[in-house]
């Protein structure tokens, strides 16, 4: 017999303090994709600025710490952002904010959606018109889903773990003419689903403080949970109410109720600029995500930069590396290999390189994600009777830019000598962001992935500083200098 479950929509804003949640029960689970920052197709200038964003952010991680069992998960499904021609490290950031407010974070899935629709993010066609170095822009088919627990813990007791694999494949909800989410950024239902499963039971209370349209109250009423919605455009709940099947006179049985709160202040949520430095006074949020002004005087020496972060420390961002990251060429590029996951690299945050890295006056322009044969494993305890264990299966490429590259600077015969094979760039699929080696070692992909980025990054006889033992491109000469990082 199924049992009793409850389901509440508040319609209001999660970030008020003024919303009475103090008289909701402790949350077991929560689930949300946060509004994507100003995205082009579905939230276009939603935001005054990047800083409001994460106010945003900020704001309601410190509400729901509060509310969530000890050991309780928050899984948060978003990703870096493209706004005019800016790569907003949000990833980093949103890391950042999580932390601050008593967080840890266990690991990140990676949601991987089909090839053949690419929305936001179809940018490889630049290099298909101009097959040289320096034009490579992939087109995203990636999200994140940030993997929290609030501490501490219960000790778990010894049952047989739960075995999955940190890179879900799932079919995005698709653009269809007539479907209910039109204009809204709704994720599918198999994310919530395998998101519960995975870290509730039944009988949990799940809680989505960005409810859309309602997928994850539908996915908790289905898999027998308690859900608790919040969402601040009113004009939704017809909406969330037919997707979760609370129509008037069409509920599934009568042991689920749902229960309208109005008496909640609605605010049009954009935040003034008194608030937005109030933030950055209290909790020093961010770092920004446009670099800093170019110092022209400096001797520069390299053109590109390859560093592998992924066996060591924090001791690793010192003065040594800092002195080879203010030798970068302008426009030139900065790759950057990393693992959160590798177990020499417990102390190196996201959060931690990313504001090194951009203290440099250097920026994020994008990101490849590499995926690789399972060599290691991730483990969360969880307030349930199973452990969950994921097979680890990729790792991270940033690409980090300095200002702006002149393509003029380059001649004809230059770019000519350095031409890309367009047909070996589309069957080997280098334009996604995702580079499937699920076959390989680790180790394996990492001669493949410098050779292509030396190719699509380095003009000929120019010059490579690495951390890296061995490196080679058999399609570019160039002058390989060790960089000394510790």
């Amino acid at each position: 017999m199924d049992i009793e479950t409850t389901h509440n929509l508040i319609l209001g804003d999660c970030t008020l303090s003024e919303m009475n949640l103090h008289e909701l029960p402790a949350i077991d689970l929560l689930i949300t994709s946060p509004p994507y920052f100003n995205a082009p197709f579905d939230y276009k200038e939603l935001f005054l600025n990047y800083e409001s964003f994460l106010a945003l952010i900020d704001q309601f991680t410190r509400i729901f710490h509060y509310k969530m069992k000890p050991g309780a998960i928050a899984a948060i499904n978003i990703d870096d952002m493209l706004i005019k021609g800016i790569k907003y490290p949000i990833i980093s950031d949103t890391i950042k904010i999580f932390k601050n407010k008593g967080f840890k974070l266990k690991g990140r899935i990676i949601w991987r959606k089909p090839e053949g629709y690419i929305r936001i993010s179809r940018r490889s066609g630049v290099l298909l018109q101009n097959p040289y170095p320096m034009y490579f822009y992939p087109d995203n088919l990636l999200e994140n889903i940030l993997i929290f627990q609030k501490l501490p813990s219960k000790k778990s007791e010894k049952y047989k773990p739960l075995l999955l694999d940190d890179i879900w494949e799932i079919v995005n909800v698709l653009p269809l003419k007539g479907r209910l989410e039109t204009n809204i950024a709704a994720f599918p239902d198999e994310l919530p689903k395998r998101l519960i499963q995975t870290f509730s039971t039944k009988g949990s209370l799940i809680c989505d403080p960005f409810l859309g349209s309602g997928t994850t109250m539908k996915v908790a009423r289905e898999l027998r949970r308690n859900s608790i919605g919040i969402e601040k455009i009113k004009e939704l709940e017809h909406i969330i109410r037919r997707k979760a099947g609370f129509s008037r006179g069409n509920l599934w049985n009568y042991f689920d109720k749902d229960e309208l709160i109005t008496d909640v202040i609605l605010v049009d949520g954009n935040y003034t600029e008194s608030q937005i430095n109030k933030q950055k006074k209290d909790h020093s949020l961010l770092h920004l995500a446009i670099a800093p002004d170019f110092d022209e005087t400096t001797d520069y020496k390299f053109h590109l930069i390859i560093l592998d972060c992924r066996k060591t420390n924090k001791t690793y961002l010192n003065d040594k590396l800092s002195e080879n990251l203010n030798l970068l060429h302008l426009g030139r590029i900065l790759i950057v290999y990393y693992d959160s996951l590798d177990e020499h690299n417990k102390n190196f945050s996201l959060d931690q390189l990313f504001d090194f890295i951009m203290s440099h006056g250097i920026r994020l322009r994008d990101k490849i994600t590499v995926q690789h044969k399972a060599e290691h494993q991730w483990e969360i305890k969880t307030n349930f009777q199973n452990n969950v264990i994921f097979n680890h299966n990729y790792y991270e490429v940033f690409i980090f830019q300095r200002g702006k590259f002149d393509y003029k600077s380059k001649t004809r015969e230059e770019k000519q000598a350095c031409l890309i094979d367009k047909q070996q760039f589309q069957k080997e699929k280098w334009f996604l962001s995702l580079w499937d080696f699920r076959t390989n070692k680790r180790d394996e992909c990492d001669q493949i992935v410098t050779d292509r980025m030396i190719e699509l990054f380095l003009y000929s006889n120019e010059t490579v500083g690495s951390n890296l033992t061995e490196i080679s491109c058999s399609k570019r000469h160039f002058i390989l200098q060790n960089l000394e990082v510790m």
